[in-house]
């Protein structure tokens, strides 16, 4: 699929609804962030606690890397580390909820995600256990990639989409196919094929009533369709996924799918997002769980196929 050359009103319209509902979410996590990071008692230990946690996952190669983090957020003072953080993740969300300096922002955008990717998911790991996916920041940046390649449209250029941006358009949908493949991957794992279960009853502990009572129906229900078939659809569904978005073809089928199948991991196997607390949802960047934040670069896509059918 390829961007139009030149996008009409109503496209444009799309995507700048699309960038300030993006740029909503940045101003969410700044709150999520303030109240944890400034606003509380544990406020320190919360941030602390948000760099070291990644640092005890990774490999001991890289662990030097992500522990050096923690020594200097200690050295340079929690309260400092946090505000910068706070304030770089409202001055993102203005710009694209405002649509003013649009690329800029997004070119800061895609930095500061893969920074926060590093230090904050630690490079997704560890990659065990039935974990299928490499941490929320991924999905970030390549959101920013999307809100970067129409950038131009948004702010108002006489080119909407000039061969630039064509080429950003290109290269985030085939790097969210190539990060669909990578989970896709990790579902054909036995930790996963054999214990998916496990994936909806972990999730359970600490969730409010409500969710926790879903959850428990959907893991009867696995149990009584059978769970390796389940996990066995799960991989095939995300490997069609990646198919369709790294040739460009058949998308407009897989988008819609793709759609509905985020919903549907981020309703059971991510909780809806939950626990809610101020010291876990959005502190570090996924507001009410990972995968939703799939369904940026899925709309980004389906608001600019074009309107010819695809071969």
């Amino acid at each position: 699929m390829k961007l139009a050359a030149r996008l009409d009103g109503a496209q444009s319209a799309a995507f700048g609804v699309l960038t300030g509902v993006f740029g909503a979410i940045w101003l969410a996590n700044a709150a999520f962030q303030a109240m944890a990071w400034l606003a509380v008692p544990a406020a320190k230990a919360n941030l602390i606690h948000a760099f070291a946690k990644p640092a005890s996952k990774v490999p001991e190669g890289v662990r030097p890397l992500l522990l050096a983090a923690v020594h200097g957020t200690e050295a340079l003072g929690p309260r400092i580390v946090a505000g910068c953080m706070v304030v770089i993740a409202l001055l993102l969300g203005v710009a694209l909820l405002a649509r003013r300096h649009v690329g800029l922002a997004a070119k800061a955008g895609i930095v500061y995600s893969a920074i926060c990717w590093v230090f904050l998911n630690g490079f997704g790991f560890p990659y065990a256990g039935g974990q299928t996916d490499p941490g929320v920041f991924v999905a970030y940046a390549i959101a920013f990639l999307f809100v970067l390649s129409v950038a131009p449209a948004i702010e108002g250029a006489k080119t909407a989409a000039p061969g630039s941006s064509e080429r950003l358009w290109q290269a985030g949908r085939i790097s969210f196919g190539l990060l669909w493949l990578f989970d896709a991957a990790l579902k054909w794992v036995p930790a996963f094929l054999f214990h998916f279960t496990s994936q909806i009853t972990s999730a359970i502990p600490g969730q409010p009533a409500w969710i926790a009572a879903w959850l428990g129906f959907v893991a009867t229900v696995i149990h009584a369709i059978g769970a390796v078939p389940i996990a066995i659809l799960v991989g095939l569904s995300e490997t069609a996924i990646a198919v369709a978005l790294l040739s460009g073809r058949w998308l407009r089928l897989a988008i819609p799918f793709g759609i509905a199948y985020s919903l549907a991991v981020w309703s059971t196997a991510e909780a809806f997002g939950g626990p809610y607390s101020t010291a876990g949802t959005g502190v570090r960047g996924n507001v009410l769980g990972n995968v939703l934040m799939y369904l940026m670069p899925f709309l980004f896509l389906w608001v600019g196929l074009r309107r010819q059918s695809e071969s």
